[in-house]
């Protein structure tokens, strides 16, 4: 038995190795050393306004974390955990966000512009006046997200789940929406002008005073939402299920 002991021996060495590796990584990280931590647990961490600029933190746990005003330009963020993390005003430009759980986050008047969010988690989360601009949501969740005044011109998130979000105010000037969930949505007064929503779930969402001039909403379902002083000029609606529960030619 001999040999087993030592076996044993071997992975538990290697096993303490390994921890004692990861946090001498946190540590340095944390001392501003380096701006890589990837798989690091950093939940709780206070890095306001810190400069992490092309940082490497994916499948990080920063759950909780303070990022307020914090620079992560084009930092790698994949798989990452921000649960209930407070990124207000924070730079995420062109930033890689895939996969990664920011729910019940706060990104107000964060600027995301142009950054990967595909498939990522936003359930939840608190995004008044954050910019969107040209950024990828395709297949992202943003159920009962606050998305008022968000800034999202040319944004892309076909197939995003938005059900219950608010968006009232927001800009969707030239949205890529194709087959979103979006039932029981807010877009009070949005400006959607030109913004593909064919084959959207649309069902008793309101777009009350909101702009849809040209906008795509073929093969959508639009049962029981609200068009109250919407501009509608030149709307296709080709296929789509009316608030009446007729379809339209």
């Amino acid at each position: 038995m001999k040999w087993y002991s030592l076996f044993l021996i071997g992975i538990l060495g290697v096993g303490i190795a390994g921890v004692a590796q990861a946090q001498d990584r946190e540590a340095a990280f944390l001392a501003g050393e380096t701006n890589d931590c990837p798989g690091c647990d950093l939940h709780d961490v206070n890095l306001k306004r810190r400069d992490l600029a092309g940082a490497n933190l994916s499948g990080a746990n920063l759950a909780d974390a303070t990022l307020h005003k914090t620079i992560l330009r084009g930092a790698n963020l994949s798989g990452a955990s921000l649960i209930f993390a407070n990124l207000n005003r924070a730079d995420l430009k062109l930033a890689n966000l895939q996969n990664a759980d920011l729910s019940n986050a706060m990104l107000f008047a964060a600027d995301a512009s142009g950054a990967n969010l595909t498939g990522a988690n936003l359930e939840q989360a608190l995004m008044g006046d954050v910019r969107f601009i040209r950024s990828n949501l395709e297949g992202a969740n943003l159920s009962g997200a606050d998305l008022g005044g968000a800034r999202m011109t040319d944004v892309r998130m076909a197939s995003a789940t938005l059900t219950l979000a608010d968006l009232r105010f927001a800009t969707l000037f030239r949205a890529d929406m194709r087959n979103v969930i979006a039932d029981r949505v807010y877009f009070l007064q949005a400006d959607m002008r030109g913004a593909n929503l064919s084959g959207a779930i649309l069902v008793s969402s309101s777009f009350e005073s909101a702009d849809l001039a040209d906008v795509d909403l073929s093969r959508a379902n639009l049962e029981s939402a609200n068009f109250a002083g919407t501009n509608l000029y030149n709307v296709i609606f080709t296929g789509a299920r009316m608030p009446d529960s007729t379809v339209h030619p």
